[in-house]
């Protein structure tokens, strides 16, 4: 028979607690109510979906026990607070290697290429504005660390303007997934912002020569002017700079000088 020949076909059969579940799931996630928000009663529910009052409460039980939500005993339901955000902070360690971080380095170039792109062609004036506010951030901390490169406190403020300058890039796309999945890894991503940061700046002192502000090499004011006259070439070319994809003269090499080994901190 000709039926023989399609494959075995996948339909999902949600019973009605699912569909409700998954019903309020998108609504969380769409933000029709917010960290900290009561929920509609279980009777309320029930009404809106045309169910029976069990039927909601054990879709609220099933988003509860996935931590979405908080039942309070004569209270009602809560929004709850929930990031996948700690779960990668326990990773981290586990990318803090060469193959890792070139795992993190191929997620900065994907996420913050097509971020950096949608910026070049809709970004408004006041994204602008707050990215320049960060960039200045940037360079402030940069050169303060530049003159006292073995205080972990000022590397530790830098990597988080860093971090803080790219994310404003992220939100520049006006789009909340880049954001939240940005946010979910930023332990990850600031891991790798150190490495860099400190392996150039201890590579410009073992060659003996002076460590450059990378704002006069490559990178983040090449990217912000990138933004700004909306060339997407040259915003590629200075974030793979950046990136330490393609080495960046005054920061991985100079004139010809090669470190032969790599400075981990």
């Amino acid at each position: 028979m000709a039926l023989q020949k399609l494959r075995s076909p996948k339909i999902r059969r949600l019973s009605v607690v699912d569909q409700v579940s998954d019903s309020i799931k998108q609504s969380l996630l769409d933000q029709v109510w917010k960290e900290g928000d009561k929920l509609p009663s279980e009777g309320e529910l029930a009404e809106y979906y045309g169910v029976n009052r069990l039927s909601v409460r054990m879709a609220l039980q099933k988003l509860s026990t996935l931590g979405l939500i908080e039942t309070r005993v004569g209270e009602g339901s809560f929004v709850a607070h929930f990031s996948v955000q700690p779960i990668f902070s326990e990773l981290a360690p586990l990318y803090d290697n060469k193959e890792g971080r070139r795992d993190v380095e191929q997620l900065r170039n994907l996420l913050e290429g097509e971020c950096t792109n949608i910026a070049i062609i809709s970004s408004t004036e006041e994204d602008r504005q707050k990215l320049k506010d960060r960039l200045d951030e940037y360079n402030r901390l940069e050169a303060i660390y530049n003159n006292d490169i073995e205080n972990q406190q000022k590397l530790h403020d830098v990597v988080q303007a860093d971090f803080a300058f790219h994310y404003e890039i992220i939100c520049m796309s006006h789009n909340k997934l880049y954001m939240d999945i940005y946010m979910m890894v930023q332990q990850l991503i600031s891991s790798h912002i150190r490495h860099l940061i400190y392996t150039r700046v201890h590579r410009c002192k073992a060659a003996g020569v002076e460590v450059y502000s990378s704002s006069k090499t490559v990178t983040h004011e090449m990217i912000y002017q990138s933004i700004i006259k909306g060339d997407v070439e040259e915003a590629r070319n200075a974030r793979e700079q950046m990136l330490g994809i393609v080495p960046a003269h005054g920061l991985d090499y100079f004139e010809d000088y090669v470190d032969p080994k790599e400075i981990h901190p």
